[in-house]
């Protein structure tokens, strides 16, 4: 994990942790934010590109039978931690957060210190931390 990640999650944990702590409607707001802090990336894989653009329309399902159907065809090792990060977004906004883990540790696994990934697994954190 990159020393500048590792930064942008500490704050984002400490600044959701405050937001909790103090106000019971701006931790509200907080949880919305990190929800949106997660990422997805497109390739030239279809149907990830029709898993992000289902993903930006707020269709979690969508994105994950599309993503989980490209990740069953030969994909690059690259490719296959971009579609594994794109389903740890999706899975964690349909609050599927033990898939949303799993799908993180697989991108990880196939290229480790890759941002997206790094970004999803923190705001996953996160996310579980406000349980």
């Amino acid at each position: 994990m990159t020393y500048t990640l590792l930064k942008k999650a500490a704050i984002a944990s400490l600044t959701a942790l405050a937001l909790t702590a103090t106000l019971p409607a701006a931790s509200a707001m907080a949880a919305d934010k990190v929800t949106d802090s997660f990422v997805v990336k497109s390739t030239t894989d279809g149907r990830i590109k029709i898993g992000v653009k289902a993903y930006k329309q707020g269709n979690y399902e969508k994105t994950v039978r599309m993503t989980r159907a490209a990740l069953n065809t030969s994909l690059s090792p690259r490719r296959a931690a971009i579609a594994h990060s794109n389903l740890c977004a999706a899975y964690a906004k349909l609050d599927m957060l033990d898939e949303a883990r799993q799908a993180c540790a697989a991108a990880l696994e196939l290229r480790p210190n890759y941002e997206p990934a790094e970004t999803n697994k923190a705001s996953l954190t996160i996310r579980l931390a406000q349980k």
